[in-house]
């Protein structure tokens, strides 16, 4: 029987990353020229697409890429601040233990961040982690990932927790799973219509049945 395979997105999905990547955006800011963002406001901005959330700090779309790389880098220092969601460890052991998933990784990360939290955190269940460099779409790298191995879009479902994860798994032609404890709300997820909302680890069992 083939196995079915699902696509992670690492921060916010696989890690709770949000507090480091927001005291990296802070400290970034007076290199790239845009507002610093009190933590206070966080929880308001989780509600903005990603392309609301760039206009509403004045930040050039041309920095996005250079930012982004300055980003990646600090946080390789500080990785082990994160820590998976409450739960999801036992919940992807189930899967992968299983014998009926293939699970890979996709993240706009550096490879190097994700492998090190993985050991950290003994979440060796991936088969591969991939990389994108593009922030705003990982359409191309979805429908590249599918070309590799050879699936039916379909067949495959990428899991991440923001509307640019869901829109590049449609435009994809793959599986949208949204998860709400990352960067945005149950809210703006259901904007962006996936598959699947997911609000606690544990649900993803409904998907992706062990027994």
């Amino acid at each position: 029987m083939q196995k079915t395979t699902i696509l992670f997105d690492f921060d916010g999905t696989l890690a709770e990353t949000m507090m480091l990547i927001h005291e990296i955006f802070n400290r970034l800011s007076g290199v790239y020229g845009y507002r610093h963002m009190p933590e206070e406001h966080i929880q308001q901005h989780r509600h903005l697409s990603l392309r609301e959330f760039i206009e509403s700090f004045g930040i050039s779309f041309w920095k996005i890429p250079i930012i982004a790389i300055h980003a990646r880098r600090l946080m390789h220092q500080d990785i082990h601040e994160a820590h998976p969601p409450d739960g999801l460890v036992e919940v992807l052991t189930r899967i992968h233990d299983s014998g009926r998933y293939r699970m890979d990784i996709l993240t706009s990360n550096r490879r190097k961040n994700a492998l090190k939290f993985l050991t950290e955190h003994s979440m060796g269940w991936f088969d591969e982690v991939q990389t994108t460099r593009r922030v705003l779409s990982k359409r191309k790298r979805v429908k590249q990932y599918i070309r590799q191995k050879g699936l039916d879009p379909q067949s495959l479902y990428y899991v991440g927790d923001t509307s640019v994860d869901v829109e590049s798994a449609h435009l994809a032609g793959a599986k949208a799973v949204a998860v709400t404890w990352g960067l945005n709300t149950r809210e703006a997820l259901s904007r962006s219509k996936p598959d699947y909302l997911v609000d606690h680890p544990s649900e993803l069992l409904d998907i992706f049945p062990t027994d």
